[in-house]
């Protein structure tokens, strides 16, 4: 409307002296001017929407890395939580391994502690069984020998009689 006006104005002030041609070209240089102020002002709004969408993108990006430094952190922590939740049933798991071993060990000790007695048992045993059969076979070669003499055998064989009559 301004243009308008200013343009009114003018073919007033110029009523009869302007030409035809003039009139074009007067109205082709308003137009023209609308043309680059109207360029203008669009480059300065398309300036101003790039310098809003670069603002916009940064205060999301921003938002953005703060969200994943949250998460990081968010992460950082449950790893750690999650760490000291496996050193703590580690320590103990090896306490209960260590209360376990100790267990077997003490259990082990008893027990060779036993077979040990019971062994040593048995070979006292068995001493006093072979002392026994030793005297026992003593006792009966003197038997045997007596009777031979009786017979008239003084001949007396090596390793006794029961070892003779038993050929070992």
């Amino acid at each position: 409307p301004a243009i308008r006006g200013e343009l009114l104005e003018r073919l007033k002030a110029l009523e009869g002296e302007q030409t035809a041609g003039s009139l074009a070209e007067l109205a082709y240089r308003r137009a023209r001017e609308a043309l680059e102020k109207a360029l203008d002002e669009a480059r300065s709004i398309r300036l101003q929407a790039i310098e809003d969408a670069r603002a916009t993108r940064e205060r999301e990006l921003g938002a953005l890395m703060e969200s994943l430094r949250a998460l990081r952190q968010s992460a950082e922590r449950q790893v750690e939580s999650l760490l000291r939740t496996a050193e703590l049933e580690a320590e103990k798991t090896r306490q209960d391994a260590r209360a376990e071993a100790q267990r077997v060990i003490e259990d082990a000790n008893r027990e060779a502690t036993l077979l040990k007695q019971e062994a040593s048992d048995a070979r006292r045993a068995a001493q006093e069984r072979l002392q026994e059969m030793e005297r026992l076979e003593a006792d009966f070669n003197e038997l045997l020998g007596r009777i031979a003499h009786r017979l008239g055998m003084d001949e007396r064989p090596d390793r006794g009689w029961l070892r003779r009559l038993t050929r070992r």
